[in-house]
This record gives structure tokens, sequence and C-alpha cells, in this order.
């Protein structure tokens, strides 16, 4: 069984958030704990202007087809099974920003916590 790390580029089925259709695509991966399930954030070419999202650099070298974001917002819970295979790893530089847009994205307070 192959382990992913944060960062890597993966080809995987990646379901519509109604979960009746999927589409192959590029996705990130979040977290691999070796079971049988992934976590992967979604790339895309369309740009948003969120905070949540990160441009690729140097995305050719990715073997990337086009300018590309990860949506770090859209993350999802698959089947490694789902993989259809590696195609490369983000650069340190943008595997840095991931994980800091991460740590802002789950910095859940709650009351009673200052």
């Amino acid at each position: 069984m192959t382990n992913y790390k944060f960062g890597d580029i993966v080809i995987i089925a990646f379901p519509y958030t109604n979960l009746n259709n999927v589409v192959v695509r590029p996705a990130m991966v979040v977290m691999d704990n070796g079971d049988e399930d992934i976590i992967v954030a979604k790339i895309t070419s369309q740009k948003r202007d969120l905070k949540s999202v990160i441009e690729i650099h140097n995305w050719k070298s990715k073997k990337l087809t086009r300018l590309s974001y990860v949506r770090l917002s859209k993350l999802a819970t698959l089947n490694r099974r789902d993989i259809k295979n590696k195609i490369s790893s983000l650069d340190d530089e943008d595997i840095v920003k991931a994980k800091n847009v991460l740590r802002d994205l789950l910095n859940i307070k709650c009351e009673g916590n200052k």
C-alpha cells in the first residue's frame, strides 16, 4: 500500500457536494493515516479570492494542465482506492502556505477559551 504525505498531488475520483456524481481531478493530500481512507483538498483552475485558497506555483512542473489552486475549505475523506495515481508534490513554499491556511481555518475558539 502506498503512503502519501501532506502536499502530494494525486489524481482521484472527487465527489460533487450532492454525492450523486464524481469527477476525476487533481487533489492535494492533507492526511494519510495508513488506513483505507485519505483526506484530500480539491485542486481547481477556478480562481477564488478566498483566504482558504492557495495558488500552486510551478504548476507546469507539477504535471497540471493549467494554473491551479488548492481550495483548502473543500476537504473530502475518500477511499484510497479512488486514487488513480500520484503525479507530483507541492513545493516547500506552497506546503508552508497550505499548512498556515489550514491552521487558520481550523482555529475554532470555544466559549471559555481565550
